[in-house]
């Protein structure tokens, strides 16, 4: 399959977000907008940009577009739950041994990629498979790194890319870029050297076969969903519910002499240096907390200087 123009306007606002160009992410959203993208689209191409730039930097591309009022609702994405089989998918025959490399490069961060990034990122709804591979090849092409590039332009042209959608999304990526041209230039040309390669093996490799895209199979349905706020951690006790104003505390000093001090009481409705079991919450009082906190804070954080000695001021007074 050829670039579409929705393809060009996800790429485009794809890269902006993971090269922090954080002025240019409005536009762009419209564009994506405008070629017929759907806000499942949209949402699903900025929360991909947790798989390469990052949370910092996808937590700051959501919160441009909310700012310029794109994101007007939320659409569900997996949080929790079993991994999906996006992993396999990618990988397919080569599955043990990428996961064989990932663990002896550091198990920790092996599993993290395979339970999180793939299990729940990649196999998140919002995008299909086609078009999650064609982003993650524009940032690989970009970025120079030609190993990741090989692997995943296999998967893209097995879900159904050509190899000139895949050479011209890492011809807009490399242009998007900040080297200086001589440069930008090179890293474009072992880019396509790259995806030459790819082609040729996936030519050899799938002879006679269609290309198709599949979707990852998850196996809690449940866990795709908008999950609720997590419970209050900031509550004053005298806004707690009468009988929950007092966290659990669990001792866990040892009785025998000698050995460590024992735990202290907690303070009503305060973490201490015990071990507490936060409060569970009413949902109607979580639910009119949310609104208080959003009619406090403004949008996600979005106080000014000012705005919060004048909040502080405020919560001084209530405590005395």
């Amino acid at each position: 399959m050829d670039l579409s123009g929705l393809d060009r306007a996800l790429t485009r606002l794809y890269m902006a977000g993971c090269l922090h160009f954080w002025e240019q992410l409005p536009g762009l959203a419209r564009d994506v907008v405008a070629e017929g993208g759907s806000l499942e689209e949209l949402r699903g191409c900025v929360r991909h940009l947790v798989v390469f730039a990052g949370y910092g930097p996808c937590l700051a591309a959501t919160l441009a577009l909310h700012k310029a009022g794109l994101l007007p609702e939320n659409t569900p994405a997996k949080a929790g739950g079993p991994p999906g089989d996006a992993f396999e998918l990618v990988y397919t025959n080569v599955t043990d041994r990428v996961r064989a490399k990932m663990h002896d490069a550091d198990p920790i961060l092996g599993e993290w990629i395979r339970m999180h990034l793939y299990g729940d990122i990649y196999s998140s709804p919002g995008l299909d498979m086609r078009r999650k591979q064609l982003l993650t090849c524009a940032f690989l092409a970009e970025a120079a790194m030609p190993d990741q590039l090989f692997g995943h332009a296999l998967a893209a042209l097995r879900f159904g890319n050509s190899v000139a959608a895949l050479e011209e999304v890492a011809r807009l990526a490399c242009d998007l870029g900040t080297r200086p041209a001589d440069k930008r230039r090179a890293v474009l040309d072992g880019a396509l050297r790259t995806l030459d390669m790819a082609y040729a093996k996936f030519q050899k490799d799938m002879a006679g076969q269609l290309p198709h895209c599949p979707e990852p199979h998850i196996p809690d349905p449940t866990s795709v969903r908008v999950p609720p706020l997590p419970p209050l951690f900031n509550t004053p006790a005298a806004q707690q519910p009468a009988g929950q104003q007092a966290d659990a505390v669990v001792d866990v000093a040892p009785r025998a002499a000698g050995g460590l001090k024992a735990a202290t009481p907690a303070k009503a409705g305060w973490g201490t240096s015990s071990i507490c079991r936060p409060t569970n919450l009413a949902v109607d009082v979580i639910a009119a907390r949310m609104e208080e906190q959003r009619a406090r804070s403004g949008l996600f954080f979005g106080l000014g200087f000012q705005e919060e000695e004048e909040l502080a001021g405020m919560d001084d007074a209530g405590e005395q």
